[in-house]
């Protein structure tokens, strides 16, 4: 007689053709975000490998910036994108699904390229005489492509091609990274963070221009060419609080690496980067899971299907909870051996590895909230939780970096993880009426 773990398991691998579906979704990006998480991992090591610690530093320092500003040149459009294309498609609504891809390429590039333009004069009257400065204007290039590549990336998302929306960023970038950097090293150029930071922009181009193509041959053999509608003012209004909610993720994401930058030394952020990059491994579950079903909680939401909805939630919080526990603790037990992976000297990032894995664990035991608020409609409360946790992180880095080093900065950043996914899981209590029950959600009564 099957236990009732086996009849559970045997249940869920048998599901609703649904969840089946969801499933095998998961299981396709899954593939494409592994793949591309080895090859991003090993950009990374290759690169602390041939730039050293200090050089490292200096690199990261330049991207975390580029990071925070492409996600805020794009104003949020990506995913105003995913939710209302998972709209539309419902509503077979053709019109304005071109007047949105139209409308979406050309906000993008344009307001991406005016951030980079701007950025440049301050940099030189700011970062001039500093060891980040050539880098960070070289890096500045690529916040248009880094923007770009998000918007496409949300666009695949939005027609349900998850594999597709990830192979670009995940594979190609990181691939074509690697190459660059290996041609750049043989021939002997020197192991500057600038060319290390040219390179990096040459990959970006490569992998926008190629997503680019591709999706849009792909989207145009779908809905073919015809009239476009524009609901601008609706597109632009949720955007305002999309953009407020991704640029407060990102900016919260990376205050931890900024702020080591600016209160400690090049070499410091070299190692904090290391332990950063990976603990970012616990979360792949999780990420995978959250991009996968955002189109999906968008249809369920437009079709008020919530007891579907607050199921669905709770299977893929379990599982990714799990998943998220077993590959934390493989490196928690692993980390030194992988950390020396980066070159001499990345194995003293191994305090505060332990402790933003810890950070990444909780946050998937309450699984995928952002995405369900935000593919619900309630992007602004989501919104104004993220602002208050990028200012609690900037306030809790500077108060303990000066104090402990990277060590704090772990600290401050698990910290904030875990009082961000309780402000919004009372938002999703508040806002959905629904509440967590044993690692997952259910509707309230």
């Amino acid at each position: 007689m099957p236990g009732p773990f086996t009849g559970r398991l045997a249940a869920w691998l048998s599901g609703t053709g649904s969840h089946r579906s969801f499933f095998r979704a998961v299981g396709a990006i899954s593939a494409v975000r592994l793949t591309g998480g080895l090859l991003l991992f090993l950009s990374q090591m290759l690169l602390a490998r041939w730039m050293g610690v200090e050089a490292f530093g200096v690199y990261s320092f330049a991207w975390a910036w580029v990071a925070v500003l492409g996600t805020l040149g794009g104003l949020g459009f990506a995913g105003t994108s995913v939710r209302f294309l998972a709209t539309y498609r419902v509503q077979g609504a053709q019109a304005q699904i071109r007047g949105l891809l139209r409308f979406g390429r050309l906000l993008t590039l344009a307001s991406a390229s005016i951030v980079a333009v701007c950025g440049l004069p301050v940099i030189a009257a700011v970062a001039s005489g500093s060891p980040y400065g050539s880098a960070l204007a070289w890096a500045f290039l690529g916040i248009p492509l880094l923007a770009l590549l998000a918007l496409e990336a949300a666009y695949a998302r939005g027609f349900g091609w998850m594999a597709l929306s990830a192979v670009a960023e995940q594979i190609g970038r990181p691939a074509a990274l690697i190459v660059f950097a290996w041609l750049l090293m043989k021939l002997g150029t020197g192991t500057t963070a600038r060319g290390y930071v040219m390179i990096c922009v040459l990959a970006y181009v490569v992998a926008a221009l190629a997503q680019h193509i591709v999706v849009r041959k792909r989207i145009h053999a779908l809905i073919g060419t015809g009239p476009a509608e524009s609901d601008t003012r609706i597109w632009l209004r949720v955007s305002g609080a999309m953009l407020l909610l991704t640029g407060a993720q990102m900016i919260r994401m990376n205050t931890d690496l900024v702020l080591v930058g600016v209160l400690l030394a090049p070499a410091d952020v070299g190692v904090y980067t290391a332990a950063v990059r990976t603990a970012t491994l616990v979360s792949f579950v999780l990420t995978v899971t959250s991009v996968v079903a955002q189109p999906r909680l968008a249809s369920m939401h437009a079709e008020n299907r919530r007891a579907e909805l607050a199921h669905f939630v709770a299977t893929t919080t379990r599982s990714s909870f799990f998943a998220s526990l077993v590959i934390g603790a493989l490196l928690a037990l692993c980390g030194q051996p992988v950390l020396a992976l980066f070159g001499p000297g990345f194995a003293a990032a191994y305090p505060a590895l332990l402790i933003l894995i810890a950070g990444h664990v909780l946050v998937a035991a309450s699984g995928p909230l952002t995405s369900l608020l935000t593919m619900t409609g309630h992007h602004a409360p989501a919104a104004v939780v993220y602002c208050l946790s990028a200012i609690s992180s900037g306030l809790l880095n500077l108060l303990l970096i000066p104090q402990f080093g990277i060590v704090g900065a772990a600290v401050a950043s698990g910290l904030n993880l875990l009082l961000t996914q309780i402000a919004l899981a009372v938002t999703v209590r508040q806002r959905l009426g629904l509440s967590f029950s044993a690692l997952g959600i259910r509707a309230r009564r």
